[in-house]
């Protein structure tokens, strides 16, 4: 027969155990979902990307001799997602991700190639595309 104070402490060791499991499986939830907030941010990138190839008539103007860039333009999620180009996206949090964007920039025409450049901006009610080349803004 075991004693209440052999009984105690195995209920002690199993709580710190079981405290320990959830503190690991919280953490492997967050990065699960970071880790899908990634993927939908490389998704959104690829879809305006295929886009130009299949509306080249959107594409920003290209830029005068000695300017980078003369202008950017917005692709909304809305506009990739109506024209087939990506998936709607399910944010792993619940929350609405339709005001996401790309943002594309064109440089000088480099021969046969288009000089672009984007800025892929992934908005969700708890979730914004952090990077430190540009800001998204809602």
């Amino acid at each position: 027969a075991f004693t209440l104070v052999e009984l105690l402490a195995v209920i002690v060791v199993i709580a710190i155990l079981g405290g320990l499991a959830a503190v690991s499986i919280n953490y492997i939830v967050q990065n699960s979902k970071k880790s899908v907030y990634k993927n939908y941010e490389s998704a959104l990138k690829t879809a305006a990307e295929n886009y130009l190839i299949e509306n080249t008539d959107q594409l920003p103007p290209e830029p005068g001799d000695g300017v980078e860039y003369t202008k950017s333009d917005k692709i909304t999620y809305g506009v990739l997602t109506s024209g087939l180009f990506m998936d709607k996206i399910k944010d792993p949090n619940g929350g609405n991700c339709d005001f996401s964007y790309v943002i594309v920039k064109r440089g000088k025409d480099i021969g046969f190639n288009y000089n672009l450049t984007y800025e892929y901006c992934l908005i969700c009610d708890n979730y914004i595309t952090n990077s430190d080349d540009y800001v998204c803004e809602k």
